[in-house]
């Protein structure tokens, strides 16, 4: 009777051991994923900060640190996200072909699906839609939802203007209309310094100084967009 009683006891004590391991096991998953995440990251935003390609080992590496954090949590934006953005690294140093980047477009589809309000992921999909499938139609739509969520994001901004810039002969008046306004308003902002680096990195300083001339001429606002956009 005693041992039937310490097998119950032992039976239960098992369960109760499995019940906490089960609870816990997602909590330890996320924890896990995140170590992989953090370090991928922070070698993107690197990546970002350079005109270099990142090293070829450099970039398996990183790889290889998101596809363990999305193995662990299939279903976190972020991380699908940012499998996206790595990709995309790794295609334009031509370590994936123009058939493998095709994949992105469900990394893209799942992360909005997942977060449909979150303005960054319009906008790096609109990003991937024109920059590497030449989907212009298709990335403007998602950019107008980047900006219905989040157009004061500098993020949005970034890839927007990216966007606009390397396809500015192909946009229709109307849409060269909205970049215009943007400029505008963004110039006026704590976004200046990039929306001026964007600018000169298109060549698009003589376009823009004009402009913003005719905008701002008579405000006191217009001596600081002449230095920061206009040709010397």
């Amino acid at each position: 009777m005693n041992q039937l009683k310490s097998w119950w006891r032992r039976g239960a004590l098992m369960l109760l051991v499995a019940g906490v391991l089960a609870l816990m096991l997602p909590a330890l998953q996320a924890g896990l994923a995140s170590l992989y995440y953090f370090p991928a990251q922070f070698r993107l935003d690197q990546w970002n900060k350079s005109s270099d390609k990142p090293a070829a080992d450099d970039l398996a590496h990183t790889a290889e640190l998101v596809a363990n954090a999305v193995r662990l949590q299939p279903d976190n934006p972020h991380y699908l996200l940012l499998s996206a953005k790595v990709n995309e690294w790794r295609w334009y140093s031509g370590v994936l072909s123009s058939s493998d980047i095709l994949a992105n477009e469900q990394l893209y589809q799942r992360a909005i699906a997942m977060r449909p309000s979150w303005p960054v992921a319009y906008a790096d999909y609109a990003y991937f839609l024109a920059i590497t499938q030449f989907r212009l139609t298709d990335a403007w739509q998602q950019l107008e939802l980047a900006k219905q969520y989040g157009a004061f994001l500098p993020e949005v901004m970034d890839k927007y203007l990216l966007v606009a810039f390397s396809n500015w002969p192909l946009l229709s008046v109307a849409q060269k209309a909205e970049v215009f306004q943007m400029v505008e308003t963004s110039f006026l902002s704590a976004r200046r310094p990039l929306l001026s680096r964007r600018i000169k990195e298109y060549g698009k300083e003589n376009l823009f100084c004009l402009y913003l001339q005719s905008k701002l001429a008579s405000e006191p606002t217009w001596p600081s967009a002449r230095t920061a956009v206009c040709r010397s």
